[in-house]
């Protein structure tokens, strides 16, 4: 990829960006921004006596500001965790995204690769799933609040390791403690045996009557579930309507979900 095609690239993620969280990225150093007509000046900054210095952009420095000024002071508290060995292999940690006053909150298991590459919860395949569950019963991202156990991404993806969770779990309390939801979906087995200490299967979990710290809990299916196993959208369309049976009796109000079809992406 050369520097004009790099530019452009960088420019559609900022569209993207804009468009999808209708929010301006924060960025923690400053950039320099330089005009697709003249790539060259990506990697020279003029009127330096014709010397050529490169300019770099730090791994983390793709950032955005939390919807409260409490859940950004944590953010800046922890966001340089050394506490287990993921820091050494991460490139952004993953802190979390949405409305700090949210009633539902739903928590994942770990980051995968793209979130790692852009520091936001649930933006590959999974979270664009995950965007049509909102959307079928009426949920967005500005509406609720995302996060996983692990801020960090495990390698290859592996599975939490205990260790690991136990040294990052206290983060995720205390983002519940900050927003207070009425109402926490565990998406996935290690995010529910975290959140309600059990050895269950998901299956056995997704039919419980569960709360944390008095505060009701749904279990369903992780995202990258349905994508492998698309004969689990059914179920998992079971545990929408609970979501959503639970936020009408909240409202007063009543309605049917949209028909949740979640369509496998090309």
């Amino acid at each position: 990829m050369n520097e004009k095609e790099l530019i452009e690239h960088i420019e559609q993620f900022f569209r993207w960006y804009r468009q999808v969280y209708d929010s301006e990225l924060i960025l923690e150093h400053p950039v320099t921004r330089v005009s697709t007509s003249e790539p060259s000046d990506l990697a020279v900054q003029k009127g330096r006596q014709g010397q050529a210095q490169t300019q770099t952009i730090s791994r983390r420095a793709v950032q955005y500001r939390q919807t409260s000024p409490e859940l950004q002071a944590f953010y800046e508290e922890i966001k340089d965790c050394q506490q287990c060995e993921l820091h050494k292999t991460r490139k952004n940690f993953v802190f979390g995204y949405g409305n700090a006053q949210a009633e539902v909150m739903f928590v994942g298991e770990a980051p995968g690769r793209e979130e790692d590459e852009q520091g936001l919860p649930f933006v590959g395949a999974a979270g664009k799933l995950l965007d049509k569950m909102f959307s079928s019963i009426g949920l967005s991202r500005d509406s609720v609040y995302i996060a996983n156990v692990l801020k960090c991404r495990p390698p290859d993806n592996r599975d939490p390791r205990p260790d690991e969770i136990a040294r990052c779990e206290p983060y995720l309390i205390k983002q519940i403690e900050m927003i207070k939801p009425k109402l926490i979906v565990a998406l996935g087995r290690f995010a529910a045996q975290s959140l309600l200490r059990l050895e269950q299967p998901l299956g056995v979990m997704r039919d419980g009557d569960h709360r944390y710290q008095n505060i009701p809990v749904i279990v369903t299916y992780h995202p990258a579930a349905l994508l492998r196993n698309p004969a689990l959208k059914q179920k998992a369309w079971q545990d929408l309507k609970k979501i959503k049976r639970f936020l009408d009796a909240r409202t007063g109000e009543s309605g049917s979900p949209h028909p949740l079809h979640l369509p496998l992406p090309e």
